[in-house]
């Protein structure tokens, strides 16, 4: 591998670790928020009413844990995605085209799908909650980069399935 190819795996590396680390880090915040609702409840609530950001503190309880809990899936399908994109970057150096990156990939596609599928109902929720005019309201939904994001995930899958089928042929006939 060139030297710039492993420089930039490198930093690749180091920037899946980094991104890693954020997202388990927006896990801790979330399960906090978590039980901070749950142990302050009363006080929330008179702190919303006061603040006129929210529609109704009182009944939107149910919609918070909602919205911690899709949050939590959402942030557990990206911890795999990472993951998966880890084990891609270590096995590039040697061997890319090998059936096992084919399912990461299509891992990856997969878990994509969910983080989509849970963005809906999050936007949903998000909205209920919040005022229209809040940038909390805006939370969710399904974008045209995520979904480019999936179906490239899914080709790049087929195509390193083909690649590693291609390389058994060869080796079959050598």
């Amino acid at each position: 591998m060139p030297a710039d190819h492993s420089a930039l795996m490198g930093i690749t590396r180091a920037l899946l670790w980094l991104i890693l680390g954020l997202v388990a880090a927006a896990i801790l915040f979330v399960l906090v928020a978590g039980g901070a609702l749950a142990v302050a409840w009363p006080d929330i609530v008179v702190e919303a009413k006061k603040s006129g950001v929210f529609l109704d503190a009182a009944a939107m309880r149910p919609q918070l844990f909602a919205l911690l809990a899709l949050l939590l899936a959402i942030l557990a399908a990206t911890v795999d995605v990472l993951r998966q994109l880890q084990a891609l970057v270590a096995s590039a150096a040697a061997d890319p085209f090998i059936p096992e990156n084919a399912g990461r990939l299509r891992r990856i596609g997969w878990a994509l799908v969910a983080v989509h599928l849970l963005a809906l109902p999050l936007g949903w929720v998000a909205g209920s909650i919040a005022k229209a005019t809040s940038k909390f309201a805006a939370m969710g939904g399904i974008n045209l980069t995520g979904i480019l994001a999936i179906l490239l995930a899914f080709v790049l899958a087929a195509v390193f399935e083909r690649g590693a089928a291609m390389r058994d042929e060869l080796e079959g006939t050598v």
